[in-house]
């Protein structure tokens, strides 16, 4: 068993995950993607969360470049593309999301962005299939399973998580400032996510930097020993409606 066999049997320990625990790798050449064994690659353009769907449902690893990449949005926020007029002018988003330019200029103004050209390409694989040193492990899950991965990225250092989106173009949250401050991230599927990734409406999405994950992991760990633990155990009591029915059928049955 290699070390990521390893971390994904302890996700899965600790979480119970419905789907694949993925590891995402950035790439600067495109041509690194020839050094990825078992690689897909996509017939046709994807959208780049797409990939990640492809890796956590079917377990596929995934190489995805620039050329290959559809999504308007995926492209600026990854730096495939260099931030161009419309958008910085906050056209992608007027009358869509905000009634006037200036809100929406707001909006993307404040999108993460990654430094124009520094990536060409991604890869993402189910965690316990990879091959590569991933940058980051991104795990979709419900709101119970985000809340203990909180609890174990805190649990050494403390404080609260803040969470940052204005509810879409979720890569931004989960690769690009993931990646740019090597914190955990925790973000909403945007539309694109879940009409084309096939996100579910209970999902989350926990976007955790390599850097950090052994932490979580112990966080996780402790937590767990003292009490904190998935599923959510639940109170066992005695059922009040068949406490109060008991006497009448007992009352009954004298008859």
């Amino acid at each position: 068993m290699n070390k990521w066999q390893e971390l994904d049997e302890k996700l899965n320990k600790y979480l119970r995950l419905a789907t694949f625990p993925i590891g995402v790798k950035l790439l600067e050449n495109k041509e690194e993607l020839k050094n990825i064994s078992k690689l897909k690659r996509p017939e046709k353009k994807l959208a780049l969360c797409q990939i990640f769907s492809y890796s956590r449902y079917y377990g596929w690893t995934m190489g995805l470049t620039e050329e290959e990449n559809i999504c308007p949005l995926a492209e600026i926020a990854v730096g495939f593309v260099k931030p161009y007029d419309i958008f910085l002018e906050g056209y992608f988003f007027l009358g869509r999301y905000h009634e006037t330019q200036e809100a929406a200029k707001k909006t993307s103004e404040m999108i993460p962005k990654m430094p124009h050209e520094k990536f060409s390409a991604i890869v993402s694989g189910a965690l316990e299939r990879i091959d590569y040193d991933p940058d980051l492990v991104i795990i979709y899950g419900n709101s119970a399973q985000i809340l203990r991965i909180i609890q174990g990225a805190l649990w050494k250092e403390g404080g609260r998580l803040t969470i940052s989106t204005f509810g879409d173009a979720v890569c931004a949250d989960t690769i690009t400032n993931a990646y740019l401050t090597g914190k955990l991230q925790v973000a909403l599927p945007c539309l694109g996510d879940r009409r084309f990734g096939l996100a579910m409406d209970s999902d989350l999405v926990a976007s955790i930097p390599l850097g950090i994950i052994d932490s979580v992991i112990e966080g996780l760990e402790g937590t767990h020993k003292a009490g904190s633990r998935y599923p959510i155990p639940y109170e066992i009591c005695t059922p009040e409606f068949f406490a109060k029915m008991r006497p009448q059928i007992e009352e009954a049955r004298k008859k």
